[in-house]
Formats: structure tokens, C-alpha cells, sequence
């Protein structure tokens, strides 16, 4: 038996093969993959340079303790720092055990207690990222360290609750659970001075946004600001599992050795699809096509029922008049997969890079027919 996203319900289907934005089942049904993996796989599956660069590394050394230099975490953490214009690499194996890395860092650097986190946020299910998590927390609330939230895009409310006891300010540039949810103009840029009046650290946790995602390679330095700590994770590494932290000189200079540590993490085999990632993504225009993947996905999805879409990149909150989940299922009946939100009048479409512009148009008249096959209620908000 295996316990697996507990509480969340299981698609109906069972993959088992897949190449670039396809996927096949078990009973030999095709599947467009519009959720990509948790929006992971921005490369899509299998890509042929990406299997290669594991399969190549795996006969060479397929694990080393990072007591000691290894050429590839080298080569990796070099393109890394180059792509995003972060200075520092501590790779770690998942998006919230970079988070765990982040506040730790910030929380140690500053002496102070208290994290600044916003409404409908998602960091983690760790201890110490749930503390910043808006959903999930209620059982498992951590008993070190305070957090204040306040709701995404409210300055007024971010004011109040600074103050002298605070460490971070995390945000996500974009919140992703909460349905692709973009900030207000000029909201990271507002965070970014009112830290720094205060003090405090500015995390951005790009676990979901960053690495072409979006587009850009990092949402928060497109729009022209530094963080002290950047998370990024997903899709790192093209589906294998990786994360990191990425950090400034300054903020690095604070970290002695053996405060922070994990066994797998800058693994191998983790920083060959790092390396092979990244490469991938620049030789081969991934973010030019995922931001023309986005605006097919605004023009071809504005159908009857859609109130509107949000995000960037190959990323897309298509905002509903009705309950998404029924629509979600209906388009799985019909062959493509689609992910839901926090919201449940939004679907979360994080399709690869790579997936053709046509499969958009033809998600737009299955998404037509599911709209109309769904009922519709009244919206919560």
C-alpha cells in the first residue's frame, strides 16, 4: 500500500508512458498533459538530451557525498547561478526543504523570530514551511517562531505587520495553489524597500514560477528587484527530484558550515539534470515558446463560461464561472489533464514548453463542450 497526497483525490487513470506533451495509459488512451507533472515538466517527458545526460552520468558516478567536489554539482550550480543571476547554490531534494533552508537562513541571520507570510500562500508541508502556509497548517502549526499574515497584494496590511521582531518576508511572485494569482504591479518591487527599511529578509519562493515557467528565469529579478534567497524547485530538473536555494554573496556570508546539510541533495545524478535542464531551456527557446504557449492559451480558451486568464509563460489560471473540479473531470474524460486551485472556480494549466500550439486549440473546444457539460453555481467569493 502506498500513502500518497493524503487527502487529495486520485485521478481515474493510470499512466504509463509518455514523450514530450502526450501521455498513454495503461488501457492505451491518449492524454494531453496540461498540468505538466504539478508543473514540473516544462521540457515535457523524456526529452532525448535530458535522458542522456542522466544515463551518461549514472555510469560515471551515480552518487557522491558532497564532503567533497564533484565536476557536474559544479557545472550545475555555474549554470544555475548564471540563468538566474543569483550568486550561491545549496541544492536540496524538494521545493519545501528549500523553504525549510530559506527561513532558517533568515531566521538565524537576523535573530529575530517572526516570519511575514501571505494569505492563500503555499511553501511547503514540512514543519517549518507550514508555518507559512496558509492551507494545511491547522493541525501541524509549528511551535517555534511566529508568523503574520496578511493578504497578497494588501501594502497597507504588509505595514502593519512589520515591525523589529521580523526575520522574512516570503512571497511567492506568483501564487500557484491559489490559482496563478499575479500581484498587483510594482508589489514585489514595494516588498523588496520595505524590507530592507525594516531590516528584514526577502525570500522568494519560485518553487512553482521560477525556471521558465513564467518565461523569464526568475519572476522576482525579471521585474527588476534582488532577494536575499530565492527557492526554486520542480522543474529544476526536467521531472528528476531537485530544489535549491539560491542565495546572495551577502546573505551566503552568514551560513557556517554543517548549520545545513542533506544527504541526496546536489546528488549526481540531481545536478546532471540540472546541467541538462537549463541547457535544454536556453538552446532551445523554451521560454520564448512558453510565452507563446500563453498567449495562444488566452486568445483560443476565452470560450462561453471562462471569466478570464491569468499568468504568463506557460503557466495559466483560467478563472470559471462555475465549480472548476466537474469541468476538470470532464476534461479528462475527453484527453487532457488539467490541475484545479485553492479556488474552486479555477483550473491551473501548466502545460511543457513544448506542446504544440494546435493542442491548445484543440483544448479549447473540449473545454467548451466541459464548460457546458458542468452546472453552475453561484461563486463563494
Amino acid at each position: 500500500m502506498i500513502l500518497d497526497n493524503v487527502g487529495t483525490t486520485a485521478l481515474p487513470i493510470t499512466p504509463c508512458s509518455a514523450e514530450g506533451a502526450l501521455l498513454w495509459d495503461t488501457n492505451g488512451k491518449t492524454y494531453w498533459d496540461f498540468y505538466g507533472g504539478h508543473a514540473v515538466t516544462l521540457l515535457g517527458q523524456g526529452h532525448p538530451r535530458w535522458v542522456a545526460a542522466i544515463a551518461d552520468q549514472a555510469k560515471k558516478l551515480s552518487f557522491f557525498t558532497t564532503l567533497a567536489p564533484v565536476p557536474v554539482r559544479d557545472r550545475a550550480a555555474q549554470k544555475l547561478t548564471a540563468f538566474t543571476g543569483m550568486d550561491v547554490v545549496f541544492f536540496v531534494n524538494s521545493g519545501a526543504e528549500a523553504n525549510e533552508g530559506a527561513l532558517k537562513i533568515a531566521r538565524k541571520a537576523t535573530g529575530r523570530p517572526v516570519v511575514v507570510a501571505f494569505e492563500h500562500g503555499f511553501h511547503g508541508r514540512t514543519m517549518g514551511a507550514l508555518g507559512a502556509t496558509w492551507k494545511y497548517r491547522d493541525q501541524h502549526t509549528p511551535a517555534y517562531g511566529a508568523t503574520r499574515f496578511v493578504p497578497f497584494g494588501d501594502l497597507a496590511a504588509l505595514d502593519e505587520a512589520l515591525g523589529p521582531d521580523v526575520a522574512a518576508v516570503i512571497v511567492e511572485p506568483v501564487q500557484g495553489i491559489a490559482g496563478v494569482v499575479v500581484p498587483p504591479a510594482g508589489f514585489l518591487q514595494a516588498i523588496r524597500q520595505r524590507c530592507d527599511a525594516v531590516g528584514a529578509v526577502m525570500i522568494c519562493d519560485e518553487v512553482q514560477c521560477g525556471i521558465g515557467r513564467m518565461g523569464v528565469p526568475l519572476v522576482s529579478t525579471s521585474q527588476g528587484i534582488r532577494p536575499d534567497l530565492v527557492t526554486v524547485g520542480k522543474g529544476l530538473g526536467g521531472g528528476f527530484p531537485v530544489a535549491a536555494v539560491l542565495l546572495t554573496h551577502e546573505m551566503a556570508g552568514t551560513v557556517k558550515p554543517g548549520e545545513h546539510g542533506t544527504t541526496f541533495g546536489g546528488g549526481p545524478l540531481a545536478c546532471a539534470a540540472v546541467e541538462a535542464t537549463i541547457d535544454i531551456v536556453e538552446s532551445e527557446g523554451l521560454l520564448e515558446k512558453s510565452n507563446a504557449l500563453f498567449a495562444a492559451m488566452q486568445s483560443a480558451l476565452a470560450v462561453p463560461g471562462v471569466q478570464c486568464i491569468r499568468g504568463g509563460g506557460a503557466w495559466a489560471g483560467v478563472v470559471l464561472d462555475r465549480p472548476a473540479r466537474p469541468v476538470a473531470a470532464a476534461l479528462l474524460e475527453m484527453g487532457f489533464m488539467v490541475g484545479t486551485a485553492s479556488d474552486p472556480f479555477v483550473l491551473r494549466l501548466a502545460p511543457p514548453a513544448v506542446t504544440p500550439v494546435s493542442a491548445v486549440f484543440e483544448l479549447a473546444d473540449a473545454l467548451e463542450r466541459a464548460i457546458a457539460l458542468a452546472p453552475r453555481i453561484s461563486s463563494a467569493a
